[in-house]
């Protein structure tokens, strides 16, 4: 009997971490992918909004701050933080709305315009403050991976199931991660030089390109234009996620985390200096380095449209 009933603890154990797993929500981005959108944006910071950044941060690194949010997801006191990662669009829509789409303000879009309005207001606490932006640096770089601003049906592309790399994955997995990595593999020093690189390729064009308009909505139906474009060109069946469908996409998911970073300059500039001397050019600056140097994990806590390839033409839906 008592075997028995150990087996049948066993089993409930095993049934209620896989359906855990099942429902556990996702990850935008892998660690490296917000630590460049991060360091993109915070190495155009005026010297105002620096020194404003360090005193709401202290010792912690930028780099830390980026991948915080991820990072809590094993503490139940931050389960409130799960839905405000993404956005959920009609799989028929062919942009997003946010009226039929804002879910109540639980969602990514919203959750960014929510805690810029909190760092940028000086009588809130240095505590609320500090959060909101480990929050807002998160959530922009959220908002700039295609997969965050997609389907609820498929939990952004977690059900698309695909080989990648030789290697069983799903769409969104690849997204978040596995472009970047396989990038890295061509790349000495890891996600900091890659930051460092995509900054210097940046142009005055672009950069005020990608400033023109600092409504959040916009970048997300600027980020679904190509989640759309993702599924329309799904990697082929036989061959999946290969070296050619990397080569076809870096030039977008280089514009990806080029445009996050930039806006995420721009905001946080606002937000913690707003009328200060214009922002640094963000080319010749190596915080990334330094950052990249010093990142631990954290002690306490716990074009408008980007570039398309040539060849291209919690909820229950939470993305990985």
């Amino acid at each position: 009997m008592q075997r028995r009933l150990a087996s049948l603890l066993s089993i409930s154990v095993a049934v209620a971490v896989a359906a855990s797993a099942a429902c556990a929500p996702c990850f935008a981005w892998g660690d490296d992918g917000h630590k460049i959108v991060a360091t993109i944006g915070t190495a155009m910071l005026t010297e105002d909004a620096q020194k404003a950044l360090r005193d709401l941060l202290g010792d912690e690194t930028v780099a830390d701050a980026a991948v915080w949010a991820d990072k809590m997801r094993s503490d139940p006191q931050y389960d409130w933080i799960a839905p405000l990662h993404y956005i959920n669009v009609p799989r028929n829509a062919t942009s997003l709305d946010m009226a039929r789409d804002g879910n109540g303000g639980v969602q990514v879009v919203s959750s960014i315009i929510k805690y810029r309005d909190i760092l940028k207001d000086t009588s809130k606490s240095k505590d609320e403050r500090r959060l909101a932006l480990r929050l807002l640096i998160h959530f922009v770089g959220d908002l700039h991976q295609p997969f965050h601003v997609s389907y609820k049906e498929d939990l952004g592309g977690n059900k698309l199931s695909v080989q990648s790399f030789g290697k069983k994955s799903n769409m969104h997995k690849v997204w978040d991660s596995e472009l970047i990595r396989r990038r890295l593999n061509d790349t000495k020093g890891g996600w900091a030089t890659m930051s460092a690189d995509l900054r210097q390729s940046i142009t005055p064009e672009q950069l005020k390109k990608w400033t023109a308009s600092a409504d959040p909505a916009v970048w997300a139906n600027e980020a679904f234009s190509i989640t759309r474009l993702l599924y329309r060109d799904a990697p082929d069946a036989r061959t999946g996620v290969d070296d050619a469908y990397f080569q076809r996409w870096q030039p977008t998911l280089n514009e990806c985390l080029k445009v996050g970073g930039v806006r995420l300059g721009t905001l946080l500039n606002d937000a913690l200096a707003p009328g200060s001397a214009k922002a640094a050019k963000p080319a010749k600056d190596v915080k990334a380095a330094k950052d990249a140097k010093s990142s631990k994990p954290a002690k306490d806590a716990k074009d408008s449209a980007p570039a398309t390839p040539q060849a291209a033409p919690k909820q229950s839906g939470a993305p990985e």
